[in-house]
């Protein structure tokens, strides 16, 4: 798990030997790494690298990339994701957003071979999901002509994340992941890459 923080996936690796690597200061890491990205292990070392949310965190993403490829044994997967539109947050720095056509670009440019790419949270669904997170920037004037609509729109769509999670599932469930081949998901809040070491 290269980039760990909490871990949140370890629980879906019981049957794995799971090693948790990030920056200094994370409680109970099995390796520590630098702005180099290098881990201090042996080259072909694992079968699978887990990236999760990490990639916009690092300030060059080719060494990271390349120091994924240089531990996975040959046929090693990576499971990478990261924000396509998102807000601003550090972890301690935010550097990146991607297209997946850009993830795709830079894992090739490392030396993968990318199996599948996956949009997530795409079209209405990531409106709603901004709507959820940012609804509290809405403000207008008082004779502003967009204050009866957007205070309308306030009222409905103020709805405790799980609501609005079950609303979207039941009108948006498409838009939760989707082939990143599919043009008609332009717009979407991370993107997914499954890749191999050659």
């Amino acid at each position: 798990d290269y980039g760990c923080g909490g871990s949140p996936y370890r629980s879906l690796f019981k049957d794995s030997t799971y090693h948790r690597a990030d920056f200094p200061g994370i409680p109970d890491l099995d390796f520590e790494y630098g702005e180099d990205s290098i881990l201090p292990v042996k080259d072909e070392t694992y079968d699978f690298v887990l990236s999760t949310q990490v990639l916009e965190h690092v300030r060059i993403p080719s060494r990271y990339l390349n120091e994924a490829r240089r531990v996975l044994r040959p046929k090693g997967k990576i499971i990478l994701t990261t924000h396509g539109f998102f807000e601003e947050h550090g972890a301690p720095y935010d550097y990146h957003r991607w297209t997946a056509e850009g993830l795709c670009d830079a894992l090739r440019r490392s030396g993968f071979e990318v199996d599948q790419i996956l949009k997530l949270t795409t079209g209405a669904r990531a409106l709603l999901f901004l709507w959820r997170r940012f609804q509290h920037l809405v403000v207008t004037g008082k004779n502003s002509r967009a204050t009866f609509p957007l205070s309308i729109a306030k009222r409905l769509l103020r709805l405790d994340p799980a609501g609005v999670d079950r609303f979207c599932d039941a009108n948006f469930h498409s838009s939760r992941m989707v082939d990143g081949a599919d043009n008609g998901h332009a717009l979407y809040i991370a993107v997914m890459i499954v890749a191999h070491r050659p």
